[in-house]
């Protein structure tokens, strides 16, 4: 009968437990390095609502003090997800997660970030010519 060593060392006890703890150090290393990474390439990028202003009827104004964007989002029309147009500005609500365009979106009227149409008219978020994201409206 042949034994080789990889069937011995998975017998050891001793063994394994190193392959284990070596294993484990191996996976969470590699996990804050990812996480890094990560919030490196976020901090790099300003997000969409910290530059523009949306009306809900598909202009796009910049926010006061920003004369030139870095970022090229502005500049690339793309198809939306949320209703098929060429656009400037792709993101998504802040309330319900749902995609959204110049033309399908608001900024809330305190702290600028983006909600959807749906929010804003249907569920209660202000008006269409006050709208109030959730977080705001807690404060309001």
């Amino acid at each position: 009968m042949y034994i080789n060593e990889k069937i011995m060392n998975s017998h050891d006890d001793n063994k394994m437990k190193q392959i284990h703890d070596r294993t484990t150090k191996l996976l969470f290393q590699a996990a804050r390095s990812f996480n890094s990474n990560r919030t490196s390439e976020n901090s790099k990028k300003s997000q969409p609502w910290k530059l523009v202003n949306l009306s809900g009827n598909g202009v796009v104004e910049m926010v006061r003090g920003i004369e030139e964007l870095s970022d090229e989002f502005l500049w690339v029309k793309r198809k939306a997800k949320c209703c098929d147009r060429e656009t400037y500005v792709q993101s998504e609500c802040c309330n319900c997660h749902k995609p959204l365009c110049e033309g399908c979106g608001y900024s809330c009227n305190d702290c600028g970030i983006f909600l959807c149409n749906l929010c804003v008219e249907i569920f209660g978020c202000g008006t269409s010519d006050r709208p109030i994201c959730e977080k705001c409206s807690l404060f309001a």
